[in-house]
């Protein structure tokens, strides 16, 4: 989407720019909680310190424990409100199938189906499977199995697949999962509605096989919904009164959300531009020594600690551990996020649960695959092209437009 190197290289430094000073605020910040608690002067923080206090200052200032929130968030309770609130956005039914449910690699493993409910279609089909096993990777991810027919003359099922390895059940309570766990299922659906509400024709176009830099814009924009109340109170209930979270301490999850975002966000954009200035500043960096080649363009994004910090360029596995990895694409990390934080902005004017709005997000976005420039597709929904702005807000880092 950003279709050259200048474009990635002047998004990064802009966003640092942005940033630099709620950075540098964030830090003394941290240096002063520091100088209090132990009695010694303000000074610079070894870096294997930072996040120990982090830790205490976000226990300090928000009396806030991410387990708090585990009762309310029981799996069955996340997927079935998942799918009710996409449901209602996107104009379509979600369910389990228990009859006539195909072969499975473990019992663990279930089977669901996706009815448009205006037209009756299924659109498509899908697999879950969410706790860990000896035999199967880690992380969590969406695959796309088979990408349906979408022609005049022919229209079948896509098929997909949500995997995880999330808390497994223990003894006799259901399983409870955390609120970055939500996040992940929610994200992983985002990705997963991109395959099943495709409406292209030229399957190798369709879904996800999109531009690295706006493959995660659905999958991000649908973490949005495990942050408003309004949806939350759909799904997230305590497993045993059935009672919703309290407000002090969803105003708690809140408030914590943006917690020490400067200083991540400054070491994202250091990754970002480590990657984008190896490849686009090529020739300015091919004959130095690979540290010092990594120091050139991010000495602006160094964490200010005491200790030197080594660039992480020998173990930066996104760059390297696979021929289509994220090899000059780092940066689109940040710019889906921008996306998603831009264009979620409209579903907090208009309402986000707004059922039109939702439509218009599944016919302009999540229906197109790559059949149009994602530019275009953009700014069919939005209107305009991408403001950066809308995150810096939501992170708390800029006030105003």
């Amino acid at each position: 989407m950003a279709k050259n190197g200048e474009t990635a290289f002047t998004f990064i430094n802009e966003m640092h720019d942005k940033i630099k000073s709620a950075y540098k605020a964030e830090i003394k910040r941290q240096e002063e909680f520091v100088s209090q608690k132990t009695g010694e002067p303000r000074l610079r923080l070894n870096s294997w310190d930072t996040a120990y206090w982090n830790q205490k200052m976000c226990k300090e200032f928000y009396q806030f424990d991410p387990e708090e929130l585990r009762p309310y968030f029981s799996l069955e309770n996340v997927l079935n409100g998942m799918f009710t609130i996409m449901g209602k956005l996107y104009g379509i039914r979600v369910t389990k199938r228990t009859k006539n449910k195909p072969p499975v690699w473990h019992p663990e493993v279930n089977f669901y189906d996706v009815v448009d409910t205006e037209t009756k279609e299924l659109l498509g089909s899908f697999y879950t499977d969410w706790f860990p096993r000896s035999s199967k990777q880690s992380g969590a991810w969406m695959n796309g199995f088979i990408v349906g027919d979408r022609t005049e003359k022919k229209r079948t099922p896509h098929l997909g697949l949500m995997s995880g390895n999330l808390t497994p059940p223990t003894g006799s309570k259901p399983v409870l999962l955390t609120h970055s766990e939500v996040e992940t299922i929610f994200h992983e659906f985002g990705h997963l509605l991109h395959l099943l509400l495709s409406d292209v024709e030229v399957k190798s176009l369709a879904g996800t096989n999109v531009p690295r830099d706006f493959v995660e814009f659905p999958s991000k924009m649908n973490e949005n919904w495990c942050w408003e109340r309004e949806a939350l109170d759909i799904f997230a209930r305590h497993y045993k009164t059935g009672k919703r979270i309290p407000q002090e301490l969803f105003e708690k999850m809140v408030q914590s959300r943006n917690f020490g975002m400067a200083s991540f966000l400054m070491h994202q954009l250091k990754l970002g531009m480590l990657d984008i200035s190896l490849h686009y500043k090529y020739e300015e960096l091919k004959d130095l020594d690979i540290d010092e080649a990594a120091r050139v363009f991010t000495k602006e994004y160094e964490p200010l600690v005491a200790d030197e910090i080594l660039p992480m360029i020998a173990n930066f596995s996104h760059l390297f551990e696979n021929p289509v990895g994220y090899a000059s694409g780092y940066y689109s990390y940040k710019w889906a996020e921008v996306l998603d934080a831009d264009a979620f902005s409209r579903f907090k004017d208009e309402g986000v649960l707004n059922e039109s709005t939702g439509r218009h997000f599944r016919s302009a976005v999540l229906s197109k695959g790559n059949s149009e420039d994602p530019e275009k597709i953009y700014h069919n929904f939005m209107g305009r092209s991408p403001n950066s702005n809308a995150l810096l807000r939501r992170l708390g880092l800029i006030q105003g437009s």
